[in-house]
């Protein structure tokens, strides 16, 4: 499916697994390249542990085209400037997730809504429909992203009948609020399928190194954010030589009128009973 504003064109790709190599040698090209030059400082061209690592990267099963569920590209004429891809799973019987993975957006395009136009594109009324309750996973070391994604949340609780509860939650003062210890567990748990091999910290949510092993993909970790408290919780416990960022877990519902809440709480009751049903099984 395709849309189109001004220049930029909006492509959605809803069945990824079936593209023909051709085509996901063709978008692995554009990742790498979008991808290096975000992050690879204002000499790009010269930063080869960006180049070389992207593409390492983009080649590891997982994070190939053709890996995701869901894919919305967005492009300024032929050149991509943005990409957001979405991968489910499940964890036991029934709890469910979908892991949503932003690029940074090319500079000359900051502060025009990328990051929006794919989400929003991500919550289509029709997907929206398929996917019911879930538990979105988001991974990273931005700010701007954890405060962006809050944001849109907030909006589209309200316009499409939905509710959102979010673990952790930064408050005014730059601190996590209370999460419960069925919530940390859990998160242990996604980060462990997320990013296998690195460590996750339950006491701040903190998930260790998960792009080390592709190198200094980041030349200069600099992310500026309006939301003070926000930045000063990111500035405090990621350490961004380590290429570390902050794991967060959405949990989205329908709302129903008549439900009285009972939705929220009948999902923390499946995460304890998921929680003690495996320590009763390490026993």
């Amino acid at each position: 499916m395709t849309s189109t504003e001004s220049s930029l064109r909006l492509d959605i790709l809803t069945e990824p697994a079936s593209l023909p190599k051709p085509k996901c040698d063709e978008l692995i090209d554009a990742f790498v390249e979008l991808s290096y030059q975000t992050t690879g400082g204002d000499d790009w061209q010269s930063y080869r542990p960006a180049i070389e690592g992207w593409r390492e990267y983009y080649n590891a099963v997982g994070a190939r085209p053709q890996d995701y569920d869901r894919l919305v590209l967005i492009y300024d004429g032929d050149l991509l400037v943005h990409f957001t891809g979405v991968t489910r799973f499940r964890l036991g019987p029934s709890l469910d997730f979908t892991w949503m993975r932003s690029s940074m957006t090319l500079r000359k395009h900051h502060g025009g809504g990328m990051l929006k136009m794919a989400i929003l594109s991500v919550f289509s009324p029709e997907w929206l429909r398929e996917l019911g309750e879930t538990c979105f996973v988001v991974r990273t070391a931005n700010p701007i992203v954890y405060e962006a994604t809050r944001n849109l949340s907030l909006g589209l609780a309200a316009s499409h009948n939905l509710s959102f509860t979010w673990y952790p939650e930064i408050n005014i003062a730059g601190e996590l609020d209370p999460v419960p210890d069925g919530i940390r567990d859990l998160a242990w748990r996604v980060a462990k399928k997320t990013s296998p091999g690195c460590d996750f910290i339950r006491e701040t949510f903190v998930n260790k190194g998960y792009f080390k092993r592709f190198g200094p993909l980041y030349r200069e970790p600099a992310f500026p954010c309006d939301n003070a408290a926000t930045k000063k919780y990111f500035e405090s416990v990621v350490d961004y030589s380590n290429q570390d960022g902050i794991l967060v877990l959405i949990h989205m519902r329908p709302r129903h009128a008549m439900d009285g809440g009972s939705g929220a709480n009948d999902w923390l009751d499946r995460v304890n009973r998921a929680r003690h049903e495996r320590d009763s099984a390490d026993e």
